[in-house]
């Protein structure tokens, strides 16, 4: 047995609730939120078709026992659960078996609820997935790659934050994509296939909004001139007033020149298309 603020269990439940199977197979084995307790923590597992959440809260123990056990609850009785906690304050959980089967008593003074634990689920190997997930944080795949998430993937995702944590999104290549927010919170979402176009391709234009007057010349940031030689070169930003502005060599790396020096060598300089 172990005391909780109801408000803790009731926000583990809502940063899970959103990850579960989307299918009308009320026998899903896996359609289930997992409560899974270790001697210092009460965790809550959601796990959907492409996502695996994992919230946790520390627990006070009322006894040296160490209590050690998972019990995985359909959502119905875990919402029912939910809504009782909102008038609780802090809630006494025992966990029991009876005839094989498990069910949580979860109690405020008077009040109390139980909450049976499902008899047809499969194991779900939630923690070997989250060590696969940690161990591929530093892969050579990984770096670099982009985060592929559609709309619905961030609506999952948007309650683990739910206590003011920043929800931070890490590619880990070919194994899919962490989500963390704050030190208790661990997700996984599965790779996506990605066929869409590179990330920023298509924007330099947009982007390129600061144009300036110099010598009765127009130019503009991050565009490309050529001069009479052929060499090309992009204006890297806007001189601050009274400043010449630098130019940066299209050719070779590193190269830059305040503009007179390249004017000097190059007499004029020609806007190149996107």
């Amino acid at each position: 047995m172990f005391t909780i603020k109801a408000r803790d269990l009731a926000a583990i439940l809502d940063r899970v609730a959103p990850h579960r199977p989307r299918t009308d197979d009320d026998a899903h084995d896996l359609d289930v939120l997992i409560l899974d307790c270790t001697p210092r923590h009460l965790h809550a597992v959601g796990c959907g078709e492409r996502t695996l959440a994992v919230a946790r809260t520390p627990v006070a123990r009322t006894s040296p026992t160490v209590d050690v056990w998972t019990a995985p609850v359909s959502y119905d009785d875990a919402a029912a659960l939910r809504a009782w906690l909102e008038s609780a304050d802090r809630v006494y959980v025992k966990h029991t078996v009876s005839d094989g089967h498990q069910k949580l008593q979860v109690t405020d003074g008077p009040a109390e609820i139980t909450v049976p634990a499902t008899s047809h689920t499969d194991r779900l190997p939630w923690r070997d997935l989250l060590r696969l997930a940690i161990s591929a944080r530093n892969h050579p795949l990984a770096v670099g790659r982009p985060v592929q998430l559609n709309a619905d993937d961030l609506a999952l995702w948007g309650n683990a934050g739910a206590g003011g944590e920043a929800i931070e999104f890490r590619s880990l290549g070919p194994v899919g994509t962490m989500v963390t927010a704050g030190g208790d919170f661990l997700g996984l979402q599965a790779p996506h296939t990605w066929d869409g176009p590179t990330p920023g391709e298509g924007w330099p234009s947009s982007l390129r909004t600061r144009m300036f007057l110099f010598a009765g010349t127009l130019l503009e940031v991050g565009a490309r001139y050529a001069d009479h030689t052929g060499l090309t070169w992009v204006v890297p930003a806007r001189p601050a007033p009274g400043e010449e502005p630098m130019l940066v060599s299209g050719d070779y790396p590193a190269g830059a020149l305040p503009i007179s020096q390249v004017l000097a060598g190059g007499s004029f300089l020609i806007r190149l298309p996107d």
